[in-house]
């Protein structure tokens, strides 16, 4: 191993350099065996990193084993640890997190995953003083959601459209056309021929599926000025693409009809927390951390914090921009498919969110696995030796997608 943050440092590791305290003087040389005394000393000097190396290859392997295991143990510490789901979802992380690792990956310390520089925003309201439905009005009064959704589904209430009359609403918005075209030659669809006119997409793909995929991309476009500082929204629309994936994967296993359909889902599964952001900065900031430091999922942080969660929020501004009332449901339930009237696509959501989360870590994610109930993963049928195949199927598929969309 070369760079460590000294938070995972692992006792019997070898400084590979002199480090140095602010007066300048070797606080401990090169060639130091790292104990509790060392590392202490090392935090309380206020070292983030430090280059560390092993005796030999083996103890080198044992090491990154070790932290990679310590690493992603905290991340798992919210689920049942008797879960088949989640017994295999931290086996896969771990062997992630060790060819990161061994790749040169540099484990983020705590400080450097927490927002910073939000003191010139303002939130809407203080806790308890505004509800979800605050949040919704002032949302909708300061901007409409584009018009090529509402055109597009008013061609379909009709039943009577045709490829043609679809294609020519959805061509209009050059954008969304690029788009969308980009996205059914990708890996996702798996075409052997290319698709080159949005006509010939509708009459592949099918109406109300090319439809669904429009709703998704048209919503990213709607939260392009999230400020930066309170969020990287690549990393947000990344897992919000991998969430869709999966869903999209584990729809067809299970045989669920409209695959399409739940990747909308997955795609859309987390707007509540951009409307949050936009509205209440603070507030939204302020439940990332409190979820960070007290390794708990971001939903019942926001419960503690705000009052509410992004899924009160998701149900509520889906609901004034006309959302088809299944993917209300099933979005607004992806943590508690137990309420949803479409359990089974809800439930899936779930576990599509939980992977995504998971098979983040060791790329950085720096939120805990959201867990679901044993009953609903078991309630799905899914055998659990598929776990790393849809994996694989996902990091296939994912790779190229994300520039295909946003």
């Amino acid at each position: 191993m070369k760079k460590i943050c000294v938070e995972y440092i692992m006792p019997g590791m070898i400084l590979a350099q002199d480090i140095k305290g602010i007066d300048g003087n070797v606080l401990l040389p090169a060639g130091t065996t790292i104990r509790d005394r060392e590392k202490n000393l090392l935090l309380e000097a206020g070292i983030d990193y430090v280059e560390v190396k092993a005796r030999d290859e083996a103890e080198k392997e044992n090491y990154i084993e070790m932290v990679a295991q310590e690493y992603a143990f905290k991340f798992f510490m919210y689920v049942n640890p008797d879960s088949e789901l989640f017994g295999e979802l931290y086996k896969l992380v771990v062997e992630l997190l060790v060819n990161s690792l061994k790749r040169g990956w540099v484990l983020p310390c705590e400080e450097s995953l927490r927002a910073k520089n939000v003191e010139r925003m303002k939130d809407l309201f203080l806790k308890d003083m505004g509800g979800p439905e605050d949040v919704i009005k002032h949302e909708v009064s300061l901007a409409s959601f584009p018009d090529v959704y509402f055109k597009l589904k008013k061609v379909l209430e009709s039943k009577t459209a045709s490829a043609k009359e679809i294609a020519q609403v959805v061509s209009a918005d050059v954008a969304l056309s690029a788009k969308l075209l980009k996205l059914v030659n990708s890996p996702l669809f798996g075409l052997t021929q290319k698709i080159d006119s949005i006509e010939r997409a509708v009459s592949i793909i099918g109406e109300q599926e090319l439809s669904n995929l429009a709703l998704g991309i048209t919503a990213i476009r709607y939260f392009k000025d999230i400020p930066p500082e309170l969020i990287d929204m690549n990393t947000f629309w990344k897992h919000s693409l991998s969430c869709a994936v999966f869903a999209k994967i584990l729809s067809s296993l299970l045989k669920i009809p409209n695959e399409e359909f739940m990747f909308t889902c997955g795609l859309l599964h987390d707007v509540g927390k951009l409307i949050l952001f936009k509205n209440l900065p603070y507030g939204s900031v302020e439940a990332l951390i409190f979820a960070r430091e007290n390794m708990i999922p971001v939903v019942e942080a926001e419960e503690n914090v705000l009052g509410f969660t992004h899924t009160h929020i998701s149900n509520l501004i889906m609901k004034q921009w006309e959302f088809p009332p299944s993917l209300i449901d099933i979005v607004s339930h992806h943590h508690n498919p137990q309420g949803a009237e479409h359990f089974k696509e809800a439930a899936i959501l779930q576990v599509a969110d939980n992977m995504a989360n998971a098979i983040s870590i060791a790329g950085g994610g720096m939120f805990v696995v959201p867990g679901m109930e044993e009953d609903v993963w078991k309630g799905l049928g899914l055998k659990v030796e598929l776990i790393s195949q849809i994996v694989a199927k996902h990091n296939q598929v994912l790779k190229g997608l994300l520039s295909a969309i946003l």
